[in-house]
């Protein structure tokens, strides 16, 4: 007890009521205060809200405070907020608060908030948003995906999304009508796709997606059907500095927003809506179909050309040997007549010369003219017989040099040549006969008897010469 009776003793009530007075005297007016929104502490059941405020600087806490907002308060501030940020009010956010100061000597100190200027928190988002983009720039990320090479047929596609999802639903419906002529192989990560929570999420699905690159040629993260709220996780530096960094190409279609978000800008292609993906997926088949359906065109009418200029060329060598051939055998036909004609028209006067000539030696020498004549008349047999084995051997001989070009040409035609195992080399439809007519990067085209191939000349190795 006080030892002067003089002392005055108040109760906590009387202290509690002064300060009661005093704070609706000199705080008798609403403040405009920025502040950082700790935790919400929003009661569905009775609708009142009584937020944690709270002023850090370096991680370190200045200030806090209890706040209330009364249910009708809440509801109108929601709903204007949630309209001009395409947010709802939620934890960590900063926020310019319109607030009243309470005190009550059962309840303590309160702030009692009017309203919520939902324009501040919007460039406070705009800037963050700013600074996250600097960000990604500065260290390097912001067109890493952009930078990698998309595929030539994204057949295997990874998505993102929730398989209850319009935009899934609409992204599927599309793609399955072109199954027909485009196989899509799609397998589905689940996510959740919007607020706070989905930044996590779609971290997630993106890193077991990565877990299994070698399975997948392209991601594309589906949304719709949601408007534009719940957005705002899109601006998140570190899930857009996840999708910068990803391996494979990433497509984004996650709303009907003008105002591009991080993750659609550091994607490799941003088209909007999971109706425009899937219709951009089926226009990259189109254009290779018909990029292969004007190689196969172009091709055919080069093999059928080629084909038609070697026939030309064989014709035109089987005419020119079968030319020479008739000439020579003409040649040889008019020689061997020849020859036969002088033995005919000289016959007659040999013997008449050698008839005379035993005629004259008398019949003393009729045993040796006998003989002689006998001799020339063997020697003549033997002549015209050596001179027909040798007509009959050449004209042979020449039929038989015919055959066998005939049977080379044959073997050396084209499709004859594919048909055993031998390869057709191209490049830009050019016939390659040697090595040095290539260079790295050249795309090759290889044709068999049943089709072909295309490959890249990664290295030139010529041969060694001995």
């Amino acid at each position: 007890m006080p030892s002067n009776k003089t002392t005055s003793v108040f109760t906590l009530l009387d202290i509690g009521r002064s300060l009661q007075r005093m704070i609706s005297t000199h705080y008798n007016k609403p403040y405009w205060i920025k502040t950082e929104i700790a935790k919400l502490n929003a009661y569905t059941k009775s609708g009142h809200c009584y937020p944690d405020l709270v002023e850090k600087q370096n991680g370190q806490v200045l200030a806090q405070m209890r706040a209330t907002i009364w249910s009708d308060t809440f509801k109108t501030i929601s709903r204007q907020f949630e309209e001009t940020t395409k947010k709802p009010i939620s934890e960590g956010m900063t926020v310019l608060l319109l607030a009243k100061v309470n005190y009550h000597p059962s309840y303590g100190f309160s702030l009692n908030i009017l309203d919520i200027d939902a324009g501040f928190t919007l460039g406070e988002m705009a800037k963050e948003k700013l600074e996250s983009l600097k960000r990604l720039k500065a260290e390097g990320i912001f067109n890493l995906n952009r930078a990698l090479n998309f595929p030539k047929i994204p057949q295997r596609i990874a998505v993102i999304s929730v398989n209850t999802s319009k935009g899934y639903q609409d992204f599927m419906n599309i793609i399955s009508k072109s199954h027909s002529r485009f196989n899509f192989k799609i397998e589905l990560f689940p996510a959740l796709l919007q607020g706070d929570k989905a930044i996590t999420s779609i971290a997630e699905a993106l890193e077991n997606i990565k877990n299994r690159k070698q399975e997948f040629d392209l991601v594309s993260i589906i949304r719709g059907g949601g408007g534009d709220v719940g957005l705002s996780c899109y601006d998140s530096f570190a899930l857009a500095s996840k999708v910068a960094r990803f391996p494979l190409p990433v497509i984004s279609g996650i709303g009907h927003s003008t105002n591009e978000t991080l993750v659609e800008m550091v994607t490799f292609a941003n088209k909007i809506t999971p109706t425009d993906v899937a219709y951009f997926f089926i226009s990259i088949f189109q254009e290779r179909w018909e990029e292969l359906q004007n190689l196969h065109s172009k091709f055919t009418g080069s093999v059928k050309f080629k084909l038609k200029e070697e026939q030309q060329n064989l014709k035109l060598s089987h005419h020119d040997f079968k030319t020479q051939v008739n000439v020579l055998l003409q040649n040889h036909n008019y020689q061997l007549k020849e020859q036969r004609q002088r033995i005919k028209s000289t016959m007659p006067s040999l013997i008449r010369t050698r008839f005379d000539n035993l005629k004259n030696s008398g019949y003393r020498l009729g045993w040796l003219t006998q003989q002689q004549f006998q001799n020339q008349k063997k020697d003549l047999f033997q002549l015209s017989k050596t001179l027909q084995k040798e007509s009959k051997s050449k004209i042979e001989n020449q039929q038989q040099q015919l055959t066998y070009l005939s049977s080379t040409l044959s073997l050396l035609s084209p499709e004859r040549l594919l048909s055993r195992g031998y390869t057709l080399n191209l490049v830009n439809d050019k016939i390659i006969k040697s090595s040095t007519e290539l260079k790295p990067g050249d795309r090759l085209k290889t044709m068999f008897s049943d089709g072909y191939a295309e490959s890249d000349v990664i290295k030139i190795e010529p041969h060694e010469k001995n």
